[in-house]
């Protein structure tokens, strides 16, 4: 079973010893991969999940690429990380401009294989720490220059941004001041942060805006470890 801390990988290729050779590699550096053997079922998946990355053969370069354009394209993917598998060298540039970040050109040499993943796989971890939400139920003071101050309470927090409960309705677009004090931590963090999103059950969407550097510092060391303590042993 893939754990909470694993980075996802959609893996788009019909050949089964290049989806065998990718999962020996890379299930034990936590690595969970998800194989699609067609591009429109690959298309599908990005549109339904999130990524960290997407390892692309090159069966018809033309689809390939267009996958590639498309996934950049999105918002949730466009900092996913793009490996694409080569079937000659001739292949980098078109793979490069259409924003793969790492190629490999058969066949696929261990040690080649292995430098490769080992110089992305930070970024796949960095790409998931962006988007892993924690679950998170901690008073969130609001403030705005149209508002008096009132109080709402977390549901999730993320690098990015947070989900809340409020009796208060705010509207999409609303500018707002938060302060709010992570579990563990003694000082008072104060992020502004725009409303993306809201329902009609009081819940609401908020992306993180004009964020000191300190802050979000603090904010990534602190997700960092609540993902590290949510990891099974």
């Amino acid at each position: 079973m893939p754990k909470t801390t694993d980075v996802r990988v959609l893996l788009v290729s019909d050949n089964l010893q290049t989806i065998d050779t990718l999962r020996y590699f890379m299930e034990p550096m936590a690595m969970n991969v998800e194989v699609c053997s067609d591009i429109d079922s690959a298309t599908r998946n990005l549109c339904r999940r999130k990524f960290e990355a997407v390892v692309i053969e090159f069966n018809d370069p033309a689809e390939t690429l267009e996958l590639i354009n498309k996934s950049r394209g999105m918002t949730s993917h466009k900092g996913a990380v793009v490996l694409a598998i080569l079937n000659s060298s001739s292949e980098m540039p078109d793979a490069f401009r259409a924003g793969a970040n790492f190629v490999l050109v058969r066949p696929l040499l261990p040690a080649i294989l292995m430098r490769t993943l080992r110089a992305s796989y930070p970024l796949m971890v960095r790409e998931r720490r962006r988007y892993y939400r924690y679950p998170l139920e901690i008073p969130v003071y609001f403030s705005s220059i149209p508002r008096p101050e009132f109080v709402a309470t977390s549901i999730n927090v993320s690098e990015g941004g947070m989900a809340l409960a409020s009796s208060v309705p705010l509207q999409v677009g609303e500018r707002v001041s938060l302060k709010l004090t992570l579990p563990g931590t003694k000082s008072t963090t104060t992020i502004g942060a725009e409303v993306c999103w809201t329902d009609n059950a009081g819940r609401m969407g908020l992306v993180f805006v004009q964020v000191p550097t300190v802050v979000v510092e603090r904010l990534q060391s602190w997700i960092a470890e609540r993902m590290e303590e949510c990891q099974p042993c």
